[in-house]
């Protein structure tokens, strides 16, 4: 009996860490009522970005995940118009109000100066925010240039927000959030369906409610991205499950 319930909590905890392992893959989430043509393991910070783009109408529908560093931080994906940095981007910054997820977006003129902002330099739409399993995931659909082929995309998380002014408070400056910047390459082949949200490919009209109105500054041209930090963080946890398997099923044999 006493070998039967090792063996029984042996498998619960294999399949805790095999879990664990299989969500550090975008291809394994998904999302009530929704679906994208592309997903992209981001290659710092634990990210996540799925994305349809609409050449039909210039628009991107995304669904960004990220993890901050506390369940009070705040996390942030952003387009930058004109560079490569978070300096200058344009963002949708996720957090908890109250007891609620919200977004918001804002202007990032500066390192210094990072400041709510109505209007961004391109149309966004349809924005919302979930907060599940210590991971937040911002909806968003954002207008492009026509015929744009890529854009700059930044993302970061941090550990807490302002509760008077709601403005995100400063993030560490290690490797990985120095680092959380790439190209977004339009031309790729579809990974999975269109959203189904999006009218058979087609990403909804902006309602009245729209931010931003400058749709022409969006950069097409950057270093290509890096790729190396999300196969390390693969490798490192593909061994902490084999090492627990070897590890557990040493002490239950004994």
């Amino acid at each position: 009996m006493a070998s039967s319930a090792h063996f029984i909590l042996f498998l619960a905890l294999a399949g805790t860490l095999i879990s664990r392992a299989q969500t550090l893959n975008c291809s394994s989430q998904s999302f009530a009522n929704r679906s994208f043509a592309h997903c992209e393991d981001l290659p710092h910070l634990d990210a996540f970005l799925h994305w349809t783009y609409d050449p039909k109408n210039s628009s991107l529908s995304l669904a960004f995940l990220a993890s901050p560093p506390h369940s009070a931080g705040w996390v942030a994906w952003a387009v930058n118009p004109t560079s490569t940095g978070m300096a200058g981007a344009q963002a949708l910054v996720a957090s908890v109000s109250g007891k609620s997820p919200t977004v918001r977006t804002f202007n990032i003129s500066s390192y210094s100066s990072v400041v709510p902002s109505p209007k961004l330099s391109f149309l966004v739409w349809g924005l919302a925010a979930e907060f599940s399993d210590g991971r937040f995931t911002i909806f968003a659909t954002v207008k492009v240039p026509p015929k744009t082929k890529s854009l700059n995309q930044v993302w970061q998380v941090g550990p807490a927000v302002d509760p008077d002014s709601g403005v995100p408070r400063v993030h560490e400056f290690e490797q990985a959030n120095l680092k959380a910047t790439s190209v977004l390459e339009f031309d790729k082949k579809p990974s999975a369906s269109p959203a189904p949200n999006a009218h058979d490919g087609a990403s909804p009209a902006p309602s009245p409610a729209v931010v931003g109105v400058n749709e022409t500054t969006t950069s097409t041209t950057a270093p290509s991205p890096e790729k190396s930090g999300v196969a390390g963080i693969r490798s490192e946890n593909l061994g902490l499950v084999v090492g627990w398997f070897v590890f557990v099923w040493g002490i239950f044999s004994v």
